[in-house]
């Protein structure tokens, strides 16, 4: 595992104690980090794919 995966997944599993408290499973909670991934992964390439246009546009690049 990465160094950046290991880091995303010591902080989402240091939110689960607190969760847990609340009366949140793990399971539960690693399905909710998972659906809001889901959610927010094709805005995330939309916007850079978007990026990459514009920076051809202004090079001049696009044709």
């Amino acid at each position: 595992m990465s160094t950046q995966s290991s880091t995303i997944v010591q902080r989402a599993w240091s939110y689960r104690n607190a969760l847990w408290d609340d009366g949140i499973s793990s399971g539960d909670y690693l399905e909710r980090r998972l659906l809001v991934i889901q959610e927010v992964e094709p805005v995330a390439q939309a916007a850079r794919l978007r990026q990459m246009v514009l920076k051809l546009a202004f090079d001049g690049k696009m044709v």
